[in-house]
């Protein structure tokens, strides 16, 4: 399947981030784009499990995709073994 040129945008984009975080032995990979141009992405290497993984995707990369590419809806990490946007559990009360 030939890559969208939505992916196309969002790959060039992660090439610019990707010296940053090989600095610190870890890398990100794009794992697709739903329909609803939710962009997912997947941290590979050190940053796995790296506390500042979350602050490097909510302020960091979703802020630099989201502004640059009007389109994308969302920004979200995946991980191995579930590989689409899910959306938060609600909390709940008891009693």
């Amino acid at each position: 399947m030939e890559p969208t040129p939505l992916h196309k945008q969002v790959e060039e984009l992660l090439l610019d981030v990707q010296p940053m975080l090989g600095m610190h032995g870890g890398s990100i990979e794009l794992v697709g784009i739903t329909p609803e141009k939710i962009v997912q992405l997947r941290f590979k290497g050190a940053c796995v499990g790296c506390v500042a993984a979350d602050m490097t995707l909510e302020y960091g990369l979703k802020e630099m995709i989201m502004i640059q590419l009007e389109e994308v809806e969302d920004v979200v990490a995946v991980n191995d073994e579930a590989k689409t946007h899910l959306p938060p559990t609600p909390k709940t009360l008891t009693t």
